[in-house]
């Protein structure tokens, strides 16, 4: 039925939709295209009747889940009728509903569709066709039915938002702007013509709207995305067209949403096109001038001034300024362009742009110019500060400069690396700091621990010798490294630092570049990194400057003046009249703009109202103050601020002390998120300028049930956000297909740079060594490398002769660049004298010559090496700037992708609370969103440079809640602030909600909602704020009903005094250590006091203000040290009930409440007062610390800070401080005289006891608390009656405290069971009645104790019977030893389990341990088994190693190999002894033997390593000892001590038994019939026992007398030791050839399993080496297969070509490793050799070639054949992509092709001879493949090819070759891995061209079975064919097995090995062929 599949769908004709989507079978054909074409209703005729009609179709459209796919949609646009009217209709159409869409991944798709070729040149002919506007046009397209749509289309939020798009939007734009504009520039003139034309018809009033919307949006996208169009004049010709065709609309429809939304618009192109116009102004140099207004002259900024720019940073425009100041801005000495705020000064720019250029410098003033100046004056002190050695004077010098500064001293950069996430990091190590220097590790760590220096994110900046500042910031933070696992210390320590307190000298931080792509501070860091030596460097620290607190801030409004797309713009910026209306003095706010949107919107209150009450709100119908207070809990001025900040579009909402700002703006938040679906608002965006206020206003959300929100930030400390931040909201999103794609590319990018940086910088770490040189001459300057290296034996490029052959020397490049350095010659060639009176040849010359570099004088070729040296660094600067911009691209890009994603998480949500740091920071992520709303919480404390970046484009409604009167926001510099005198001009703490409270439009005023209603403070104590700056305020009524404070006369007082604060040596206006320890005192006292009341035991009930920084750390700490009585919570309730006078004696003793000691500081709050704003406390005790002659009020001078002071308390506040410093305030007089009218002033406080209210107590000091009211009441005796009926007789109290006193008189309660007097005090608990009674009673149990306690007597069930019986464990029959009352079922067996476990040792834990008992699963039933689990041995495995004589230490672990001895060697000699591990072999001891003995001919001549050469001596040592007597001992022997002197020992020596056999003592021994051997261990033994158990007679021939008289061929025995403590006996000269035998088994063990550990590690390199090759290649064809893909070739060939050599030099390095002469038998041979030859021994010793271990070196080189393979094969592949492939082929491929092919004939014929089957079959497969490469894979062209009939016969000899290696594998099953590679051999030479480095299975168990073959522990033993294995466990074979090398039967069952099979006895036959 192929023709319906070609038919049109019906249901798609008529409806213009179908329900099967696509997967319809049918055509979708639109109604308009089918043949009979409908007639036109006419231009006009539109799917929507009006503006705001069509925008709801734009934005409201229900989601859709069908419809036009994006590749359908794209295939339309480059169809031949795609601009007929009805199908650009219908593409347009269902462009706009693919973007209306709810699918990111179609929505994405569609405009990566605009951005390619075939959407550019749609938009490219849609943009140059003609539209046609009268009824009366009939053909081609119409202005409002195709051309508004499709700028609708273009510039629709959706594709004007994207993030990762953003490039295919700016192609978009950048197609709309055309060449010079052209393009744009006639396309908007039309359709501004065809607007002005379609106005005339008063009929189309509604689509003008409509289209003038459309066009300003795109127009305005052009200009913001082409910013050369800013200064195209056409441009602003069209501006001033569509600004009169905006005014020309009627009056009653400015305020429609269609023409609200094109005013926004037009002011946004009006303020582009201003910019634009500023460009001439501020470039031009001579039009340089001074702003001069009145008395104020300025010097404007950059090439404006007079005297031309101040620095290299000083630009007119801010886009141009560096946020951090450079050196040239460090260095200036004129002064800084400051913008002055009010209009009436003069500035170099207008309008938004003013505003944004003057918060900027301001803003920048304030933080970076800190570092400008701290720098600054640091430079100033340099020899003092950074080469004094002076402490004293630096710290003089340092308290001079205003800012806090940490110096770091002797920097070094040590190394430069690459971290994917972070760029390039910086490694600089510096002194420990003073306090950090000396002391162990642990300290230094935890001093770093606690120390907040160089915290991850901090500013540091680095100064060198020539003062040049590079600034950067701690990228990592490791205060303690640790060796890696397998890591040796030598190779940790040649690290050097890597952290901050290993080292206790120096130190080391990462660094990276504030600004990583600035190739200045590149340059900086590549020469501070070559400098060898340090201290020529500083490092600075910044600790109270966050550089991310400001850095966003000022980088937005960077962005924002290039691109001002802010909001509210003519509330901004006091625009002209005409922009807004006036009634009465207050300026007209419009309405938000989402409310205009549809008329007569109406919002559904009743979320806040009572009972949910129904109650709306419209613009048409608002709703009334009364009514809202009537239906709600609202007072009246919190529903005036509610109602005007729903209608407002920018509202102020001020908040006086008390009045609940935070509960309006969360009704606010509720209502709107109410109606949020209804008006389409999007998120609504919440900022405060802390974390802790943002934390307070989302949880109050929270807890009103939203739970639809995103914190972002990482700073919460609220737990109950943690599940809300945007860190965990989107781990459930998913990427669409262009993330994933886009991911995946930037991945890729990211893996390019990681590669090639990481050895860039590697290189860049280690200066510019001969090597580089090298390098830079064969690229760049070949015919100078030629000259230079000639003759080199690593010379590159060498050509051979005729012959094939090439004479080299052994001179590297390395060598003979050293010799040329050094000015001498290499070869006969390089002889050169210069003539007489030559002169030294300019480095010009040189060059220029291009002379050959031997014929040059030593001064001459220092000039040249200098020259090159600077061309390496400069290029690879180069190299490095290029990386890491590659690096930020990428990295930017990845960023991007996954914002993408973030922001479909924000859409998603309800409300984003987020900081105005955090916003800043976010803001490209932010201002992609559609987010109308934005709250601000606090704004009076937000800097106006913050807020204004708050501020997104898409906002509409801005509500700014706060209080100008309380705190401003806080800066740094005192002279930009309101409080200052000069800063009142800057006001740069001046909010944008107090500026625009404040700030007069044309005499008018912003209208601001005020709350009136305080609920916080006591009416006496609101006077002080209402009196003073709120005069509306007023008192809610339970504000009159709290209580009196407790222990005080009055609820408000000031303490006045004349007590002087601390005098401090800086008294600047920001300074902040103030403190006066008379106020300390008292506070800390009157704290005590009130906590002594019992009342005020909350947390926030009492707090401590103090304005100064200083004394805040005093009250700090005296209140910390200050301990007093705590009442728990839980018991007030008890404690309040008891106030009646008299109380009943009780009956039985009665609980005290709970009552603890503890710390005044943890019961309080104390803050200073800056930091408490928003807060508020029962009570307030304020510490004003100022007291001066000159009445300096310092702090507390401004009303703002003032109002905070007095409006933070609820019950009582107390003030204490100097009234006659304070007075000279305004504020302070006016509250000091409403003091004075009440008396509530004065230098005496009064406080009230709660017992006698009428006693006066004054107090003035600390002490006279202490006399008056020591216990918290007055001075008199309590008297009141305890609980227990006794008299209190403690000093006056509360009466909380009084029922908390332990009455100390005796008992009077009596017992009930006996007449037993109590013998405790009242206060105590009785209990029972301790009195012990002699017993005569019978327990139950049947025991009758001695004595029994009066109140046992009672009941005698409840005796714990503690007499000590035996009783059987249920279960495990244990026997237990118990008290008799322990019940035994409950019992938890102590016993140690011994059961017998499967590895045969018996369990060692107790058995409670093992044995899980199980109770019974209902009352009465028996309980279950117990469960048994022994779980893992936990006896010592014991086994020994066979390479030392110690054993395993680790828990059992049957079945598994012990690891490595990790111990130290025990191997040592009277020279020296092994510094390795025991796992590790030995380096035998090649120093002389020490030996000699004068009975002999000669001394013995053997290295220590070697079994001496002279027989032992018998003869008794005629050496005297100390005591005179003559040695005990052996002739040849060391003497013992005097101790063991057989005439002067004491009794215990002499009984010593020395003759095993015989028993015979010291004391009996006859010395010179038998001499006694003393060994190291102290232990000793007469010659002949230690010659048995040595068995002398096994090493030398020995006669019937026992004389020794030659040596026997050697045999190998164990390592025997001392009859006692088995001490190895290595140090006894006489048994050296017994234990130096066994000493070079062990060695020879070691070696093997050393060797084999590396094996594992190299087979691992072969097989990463073989993926790494191959990808590499496969990468190359990749990029060479990419379109638009730029790289360098030759520079991937060469990275190849490095990598392969890199990888066989590393095999290669193994098998030097474990070649013969680094084995212990090789060394030994060379040591025996060197002893011929110097000192004339006579050994007819011969190294039998079986002693030497080949396996590991036949394996080593099989695998380099196997990388060498891998390096040539996968090389070819280059080929079909390269030019120049013959000549590479011809340097790199066939050297290494030839070496190899010698290598494998070489490999056959030693394994051959060695019986290596493996190695045999290998190094033939590879022989064969070497071979396939060369004869038939090669590139065409190549020279000295053999004939064909030549070619055949090799082909067919290594075909034979490989038919041999097959017979092989039969008769050797053990090579049957090989099968694989013998085929793929094969098929090369069949002439296959596919080859596959991926290992079987087999093969890859095979390579782990090698792994395991040698062990440390077990015995060792040799196949048949002599290859060694090892047994593990016990030691015996336990099952059959085959030899991993020739596949003999190996192995063996029950102990017993199979035949053939020898232990390693074979040793003594090794030893005896050595002949020695």
């Amino acid at each position: 039925m192929s023709s319906r599949n070609k038919g049109t769908c019906h249901q798609f004709s008529r409806e213009g939709k179908c329900k099967f989507g696509s997967k319809c079978k049918f055509t979708h054909v639109s109604g308009s295209s089918s043949k009979s074409t409908p007639k036109r209703t006419g231009p006009g005729s539109s799917s929507q009747s009006t503006p705001q009609g069509q925008y709801q179709a734009q934005h409201d459209r229900p989601r859709v889940t069908y419809g036009p796919r994006r590749r359908d949609w794209s295939y339309q646009l480059s169809d031949a009728d795609a601009f007929t009217p009805t199908k650009f209709e219908s593409i347009v159409k269902a462009g706009i509903e693919i973007v209306d869409s709810g699918d990111s991944d179609t929505k994405q798709s569609l405009v990566k569709s605009l951005g390619e070729e075939k959407g550019l040149s749609w938009i490219a002919r849609a943009l140059e066709m003609e539209y046609g506007v009268q009824d009366t046009y009939t053909y081609g397209l119409f202005f409002h039915d195709h051309c508004i749509p499709f700028l609708r289309l273009i510039s629709h939020e959706e594709i004007m938002s994207s993030l990762i798009l953003e490039k295919a939007v700016g192609t978009i734009y950048n197609v709309v702007y055309g060449a010079s504009g052209r393009r744009g520039l006639t396309f908007f003139g039309k359709a501004v013509a065809n607007l002005q034309l379609s106005r005339q018809d008063p009929s189309k009033g509604l689509q003008c709207e409509e289209a003038i919307f459309a066009i300003s949006a795109a127009f305005f996208a052009t200009l913001n995305l082409n910013h050369e169009a800013s200064i195209q004049q056409g441009f602003k010709t069209i501006a001033i067209s569509l600004n009169q065709c905006l005014t020309a609309f009627p009056v009653d429809r400015q305020a429609s949403f269609a023409i609200r939304c094109a005013e926004r618009n037009i002011q946004r192109i009006k303020e582009q096109l201003q910019m634009g116009d500023a460009i001439p102004r501020m470039t031009h140099t001579t039009g340089a001038t001074s702003f001069v207004s009145s008395d104020i002259k300025v010097d404007p900024p950059g090439d404006l001034s007079i005297k031309g720019p101040r620095h290299d940073n000083d630009k007119a425009s801010i886009e141009e300024i560096e946020i951090l100041p450079t050196t040239s801005e460090i260095k200036s000495d004129r002064s800084e362009y400051l913008p002055l705020k009010y209009r009436e000064f003069p500035h170099h720019e207008t309008g938004i742009q003013r505003l944004l250029d003057t918060q900027f410098r301001l803003l920048r003033e304030d933080t970076a110019g800190q570092l400008r100046d701290a720098v600054c004056a640091l430079v100033d002190s340099w020899e003092v500060l950074v080469r004094s050695k002076d402490k004293n004077a630096k710290r003089k010098h340092l308290r001079r400069i205003d800012a806090k500064l940490c110096i770091f001293d002797n920097i070094k950069v040590s190394k430069l690396r690459f971290d994917r996430r972070k760029g390039m990091l910086i490694d600089v190590t510096f002194d420990q700091p003073d306090r950090a220097v000396g002391g162990n590790n642990k300290k230094r760590e935890d001093w770093w621990k606690e120390s907040k220096y160089l915290q991850t994110g901090s500013l540091v900046a680095l100064v060198d010798e020539n003062m040049e500042t590079t600034f950067l910031l701690v990228a990592d933070r490791q205060i303690f490294s640790r060796r890696k696992d397998g890591e040796s210390i030598e190779e940790f320590r040649k690290k050097g630092v890597q952290d901050l307190a290993s080292d206790q000298n120096r130190a080391m931080i990462s660094l990276v570049l504030v600004t990583p792509e600035s190739k200045i501070d590149q340059a900086r860091i590549l020469d501070l990194v070559q400098q060898t030596s340090k201290g020529g460097a500083i490092m600075i620290e910044f600790p109270g400057l966050l550089y991310a607190s400001f850095e966003p801030v000022l980088r937005c409004l960077k962005a924002l003046h290039r691109n001002p797309t802010l909001p509210f713009t003519k509330y901004l910026t006091m625009a002209a009249p005409e922009h807004y209306k006036i009634e009465e003095g207050i300026i007209k706010i419009q309405p938000p703009l989402y409310l205009s949107k549809i008329p007569g919107t109406q919002l559904d209150l009743s979320c806040i109202t009572n009972n949910r009450y129904p109650l709306n709100f419209s613009l048409n119908q608002p709703t009334t103050i009364e009514q809202l207070k009537q239906y709600t809990t609202l007072d009246h001025g919190q529903c005036e601020s509610l109602l005007m900040s729903l209608k407002h579009e920018l509202a102020l909402v001020q908040g006086p002390p008390g009045t609940g700002k935070s509960f309006v703006g969360h009704k606010l938040v509720q209502v709107l998120l109410h109606n949020r679906t209804k008006l389409k608002i999007g998120p609504i965006i919440c900022v405060c300028y802390t974390n802790h206020a943002l934390d307070q206003f989302l949880m109050h959300l929270l807890e009103s049930g939203h739970t639809s929100m995103i914190r972002m930030g990482s700073r919460s400390k609220c737990e109950a956000l943690d599940a809300f931040t945007l860190h965990s909201v989107r781990k459930g999103s998913t990427a669409t297909r262009v993330e994933k794609n886009n991911i995946w590319t930037a991945q890729r990018e990211l893996d390019e740079v990681d590669e090639d940086l990481s050895k860039l910088l590697k290189r860049a770490s280690y200066g510019c060594n001969d090597t580089d040189i090298a390098y830079y001459l064969l690229a760049n300057n070949q015919p100078t490398y030629q000259m230079l290296y000639e003759g080199a034996k690593d010379f590159a490029g060498q050509e051979k002769s005729k012959e094939g052959w090439q004479t080299v020397s052994h001179k590297t490049r390395s060598d003979i660049f050293r010799i040329w350095s050094n000015g001498k010659g290499f070869l006969p060639s390089h002889t050169w004298q210069p003539r007489e009176g030559h002169q030294a040849r300019s480095l010009q010359t040189l060059l220029r010559d291009r002379v050959n570099p031997w014929k040059t004088t030593y001064r001459e070729r220092q000039s040249l090496r200098s020259y090159w040296e600077e061309s390496v660094n400069s290029k690879r600067q180069q190299e490095i700037a290029s990386l890491v911009q590659k690096f930020t691209t990428a990295e930017a890009n990845l960023r991007a992708q996954y914002k993408e994603a973030d922001k479909r998480c924000l859409e998603q949500a309800h409300i984003i609370g987020v900081t105005t740091t955090g916003l800043a920071t976010n803001s490209d992520l932010l201002r992609s969103l559609s987010a109308k709303v934005l709250v601000c919480e606090e704004a009076a404390e937000v800097l106006e440079a913050h807020l204004i970046t708050a501020l997104l484009p898409s906002v509409e409604h801005a509500i700014l809640i706060g209080d100008h009167l309380q705190l401003r926001a806080t800066i740094s510099r005192y002279e930009l602030s309101m409080e200052s005198d000069q800063g009142k001009k800057y006001g740069l703490d001046e909010s944008l909600f107090e500026r625009l409270a404040n700030e007069r439009f044309n005499g008018a005023k912003m209208p601001i909602a005020a709350l009136d209603t305080q609920r916080r403070m006591h009416p006496s104590i609101a006077s002080l704020v209402r009196e003073t700056l709120y005069p509306q305020l007023k008192d809610y009524e339970n504000t009159h009903k709290y209580p009196e404070v407790v222990g005080m006369r009055r609820r408000l007082f000031w303490l006045d005094h004349e007590h002087r604060e601390d005098s401090g040596e800086n008294d600047g206006p920001m300074q902040t250590s103030k403190s006066n320890e008379y106020e300390v005192e008292v506070v800390v006292s009157l704290v005590r006091h009130l906590a002594r009341q019992g009342v005020y035991t909350g947390k926030d009930d009492i707090a401590v203000l103090t304005p100064y920084l200083g004394q805040l750390r005093k009250l700090r700490k005296k209140l910390a040290d200050s301990f007093d009585l705590v009442i728990g919570d839980k018991d007030m309730e008890q404690i309040e009930a008891e106030e009646e006078d008299e109380i009943p004696i009780p009956t039985t003793f009665q609980p005290k409440p709970r009552v603890t000691k503890g710390r005044l500081l943890d019961g309080i709050r104390i803050a200073t007062v800056d930091n408490f704003q928003g807060e508020e406390a029962k009570i307030i005790i304020v510490s004003l610390v100022r007291s001066n002659e000159a009445h300096k009020c310092g702090f507390l001078k401004t009303s703002n800070r003032i109002n905070v002071l007095l409006s933070r308390a609820q019950h009582g506040m107390y003030i204490i401080g100097d009234s006659k410093t304070s007075k000279g305030i305004p504020m302070w007089g006016q509250v000091i005289n409403m003091l004075e009218a009440c008396d509530n002033i004065g230098p005496i406080l009064e406080l009230q006891c709660p017992r006698h209210r009428d006693t006066p107590i004054p107090v003035a000091t600390a002490h006279d608390f202490n006399v008056f009211a020591p216990e918290g009441g007055c001075s008199e005796q309590c008297g009141k009656r305890l609980t227990c009926g006794h008299t209190c007789i403690l000093k006056c109290h509360s009466n909380i405290l009084h029922s908390l006193v332990q009455c100390k008189e005796d008992c009077m309660r009596s017992y009930s069971h006996c007449d037993h007097p109590c013998p405790k005090r009242c206060w105590e608990n009785c209990g029972g009645c301790k009195v012990r009674l002699v017993s005569k009673h019978t327990l139950p149990c049947g025991h009758t104790p001695n004595s029994l306690e009066c109140w046992e007597t009672i009941d005698l069930t409840k005796v714990k019977c503690s007499q000590k019986v035996q009783k059987v464990v249920p279960g495990c029959n244990h026997i237990a030893t118990v008290q008799c009352h322990v019940d035994i079922n409950k019992h938890s067996c102590q016993s140690f389990c011994g059961a017998q476990l499967p590895c045969g040792h018996k369990c060692a834990r107790r058995c409670t341990d093992c044995r899980k008992k199980q109770k019974p699963e209902k009352d009465g039933q028996p309980a279950p088994q117990d469960i048994i689990d022994h779980q893992t041995c936990i006896v010592p495995c014991g086994r020994g190693y066979t390479t030392c004589n110690h054993a395993c230490k680790a828990s059992c672990h049957s079945g598994s190999d012990c690891q490595n001895c990790d111990l130290p060697c025990e191997v040592r000699c009277v020279h020296s002894h092994c510094p390795n591990k025991c796992s590790e072999p030995c380096t035998p001891c090649a120093v002389p033997c020490s030996w000699d003995c004068k009975h002999q001919p000669e001394p013995c001549h053997m290295p220590c390593a070697v079994p001496c050469d002279i027989i032992p001596c018998s003869v008794r040592c005629d050496k005297q000892l100390l005591c005179g007597h003559q040695c005990p001992s052996i002739c040849g022997e060391a003497c013992p001590e005097p101790k063991f002197c057989q005439l002067c020992a004491k009794d215990e020596v002499l009984d010593t038994v020395l003759d095993l056999i015989m028993f015979t003592s010291y004391r009996d021994m006859d010395l010179n019939e038998e001499p006694v051997i003393f060994l190291s261990c102290g232990h000793f033994f007469s010659t002949s026992t230690l010659d048995g158990i040595m068995d002398i007679r096994s090493a030398y021939e020995v006669d019937e007398d026992g004389r020794i008289l030659a040596p026997k061929g050697f045999k190998r025995a164990d390592m025997k030791g001392c009859p006692t403590c088995r001490a190895p006996l290595r140090n006894i000269h006489r048994y050296n050839r017994v234990v130096k035998g066994a000493l070079l088994d062990e060695a020879t063990k070691r070696f093997m399993a050393h060797a084999g550990k590396l094996q594992t590690k190299i087979q691992a390199l072969v097989e990463k080496a073989e993926a790494n090759l191959e990808d590499t290649v496969n990468q190359f064809v990749l990029k060479c297969q990419a379109a638009n893909t730029m790289f360098s070739k030759t520079k991937e060939i060469e990275s190849y070509q490095r990598k392969a050599k890199d990888f066989i030099e590393q095999v290669c390095n193994f098998v030097s490793t474990v070649q013969q002469q680094e084995q212990p038998y090789g060394k030994v041979h060379e040591m025996v050799l060197d002893a011929r030859r110097r000192r004339g021994a006579k050994s007819q010793f011969e190294l039998d070639n079986a002693v030497i271990q080949h396996g590991f070196r036949f394996r080593g080189r099989a695998m380099s054949l196997r990388v060498t393979w891998a390096a040539v094969w996968n090389f070819k592949t280059f080929s079909a992509h390269v030019d120049d492939f013959l000549a590479k082929w011809k340097n790199f491929v066939l050297p290494l092709l030839w070496g190899a092919k010698q290598e494998c004939m070489q490999l056959l014929e030693d394994a051959n001879r060695a019986g290596y089957n493996k190695q045999i079959v290998e190094s033939l497969v590879y022989h064969a493949q070497f071979s396939a490469l060369e004869l038939l894979h090669g590139p065409p062209g190549q020279e000295n090819m053999p004939p064909d009939e030549q070619r055949v016969a090799l082909v067919a000899h290594e075909l034979q070759n490989l038919d041999n290696c097959l017979d092989i594998l039969k008769a050797q099953p053990s090579c049957e891995y090989l099968r694989d590679d013998i085929k793929k051999a094969k098929a090369l030479l069949n002439g296959g061209t596919f080859y596959s480095f991926v290992s079987n299975e087999e093969k890859k168990a095979i390579y782990q079975a090698m792994a395991s073959e040698f062990r440390g522990t077990g015995h060792w033993y040799y196949c048949q064919n002599g290859h060694p294995f090892s047994v593990g466990e016990c030691g015996m074979p336990m099952q059959l097995a085959r030899c991993p090398e020739c596949a003999a039967p190996v192995g063996g069952q029950d102990h017993v090995a199979t035949a053939g099979v020898a232990r390693a006895a074979d040793f003594e036959q090794q030893f005896a062929r050595m002949g020695i």
